[in-house]
């Protein structure tokens, strides 16, 4: 009901602004383009969906539905092996609906797509104090991305669930509605880990008087709630709590093809060399995390809506590009969020630009098989994308911006 009530009460609604009719046709005119496109894709066969997906499909089959509500995932890949149980109802749900079964679990993420477009363009009517041209813009960009549609409509991934719910997290940062911020977030966490990634944006945010951490409450409270009716099929909650640790403990490569530092080493190390610098990595990115926090902490500033999405691109970037065993799908919350970041002003454009292509050329390589050597040059691409937005990030902390809307 939450999750209805934030897709009606628009921005528009709230600031009662007029929607023209040329508006609202160029929405479902992107929308349904955004759809178009996917249509095409729908019968490509990732690799994710040939060696995982599809074997969740059929067990959750053999179990007659419902009863895979019970089934504790498995290393042997059944299961949803290292997701959260929120996305194992999802695959039950499916198994009611009919339907080819990698089209039903393309559809799923195709409607979460739309969401996060929506979401986005919530964010950029409020980023930019109601311009109704830049926030359907900013849909109709969310919409076409390449990488979000091969995400969905290719690859049969599902990042836009927990993205969509990251992004709602964030709106509502913008809007001081904390109860909304930590639900949101829990509620993506429960689909995916990779929600964590925002995380240090609002811990700053914290720090900056813009979120109340007393509210965290709720994700212990949410994420409780989404394990109850896998608890009552039979499965353990300690099970369930620590089922994330499963895919911190899955690889042990330095990089899943995403294009960070770690690019530039390579899979030259043996397995016991990568754990280690896996383990002292890690310490080191949670290091640098603290040392934006602080600095950001000890600045006096206007904390404007421009900023926020600023911020959290950049803090999801350098922790992509700092971490270890980053795969190149990581890179989606901030792809999407560069759209908003786009819109505001013409020289943050190729910005957007730029990370589509890095992703692209990442995508490809494991959706299609092209041979990517110089995986280093796309980390240095990467580098300086992230140089590019701390310093816009760095400009809006010493200097007001000028809106330009």
């Amino acid at each position: 009901m939450m999750l209805l009530d934030d897709i009606l009460d628009s921005e528009i609604k709230l600031r009662n602004t007029r929607v023209r009719m040329i508006d609202l046709f160029f929405l479902v005119f992107l929308l349904g383009l955004g759809i178009a496109i996917r249509l095409p894709l729908f019968d490509f066969e990732s690799g994710d969906y040939y060696h995982f997906l599809s074997h969740w499909m059929d067990e959750c089959h053999a179990a007659g539905g419902i009863g895979y509500l019970g089934i504790t995932p498995s290393a042997k890949g059944a299961s949803t092996i290292n997701y959260g149980c929120m996305y194992q109802y999802v695959i039950i749900l499916l198994h009611y609906l009919p339907g080819k079964d990698m089209h039903l679990i393309k559809i799923v993420s195709v409607i979460f797509d739309v969401l996060c477009a929506i979401t986005i363009f919530r964010i950029t009517f409020h980023v930019t104090e109601g311009n109704m041209q830049k926030s359907a813009m900013a849909f109709g960009a969310a919409m076409v991305l390449p990488t979000v549609l091969l995400n969905s409509a290719a690859w049969a991934q599902c990042d836009s669930i927990y993205t969509a719910f990251v992004l709602l997290s964030i709106l509502h940062v913008m809007k001081g509605n904390n109860n909304r911020v930590f639900i949101y977030l829990a509620i993506g966490y429960a689909f995916k880990q990779q929600a964590i990634f925002i995380i240090p944006f609002l811990i700053i945010m914290w720090l900056k008087g813009k979120v109340k951490v007393r509210y965290i409450f709720w994700i212990p409270v949410v994420l409780f709630i989404t394990m109850i009716p896998a608890m009552i099929a039979g499965r353990s909650f300690l099970e369930l709590v620590t089922i994330y640790l499963k895919q911190v403990s899955t690889y042990s490569m330095l990089t899943m093809n995403y294009p960070s530092i770690f690019a530039v080493v390579g899979s030259g190390p043996d397995i016991e060399t990568r754990k280690m610098i896996i383990s002292s990595a890690t310490v080191a990115a949670i290091a640098v995390m603290g040392f934006i926090a602080y600095y950001v902490r000890n600045k006096r500033f206007k904390v404007t809506g421009i900023y926020m999405v600023t911020l959290s691109m950049f803090t999801v970037m350098v922790a992509l590009f700092t971490l270890p065993v980053m795969h190149e799908r990581y890179g989606y919350l901030p792809e999407v969020l560069s759209v908003t970041y786009a819109v505001t002003k013409f020289r943050r454009l190729p910005v957007l630009v730029l990370m589509q292509f890095v992703s692209l050329v990442t995508y490809a390589k494991f959706l299609f098989g092209t041979t990517v050597d110089a995986m280093w040059f796309m980390a240095l691409l990467n580098l300086g994308l992230i140089l590019v937005v701390g310093f816009d990030l760095y400009s809006q902390m010493n200097k007001r911006e000028v809106a330009d809307a």
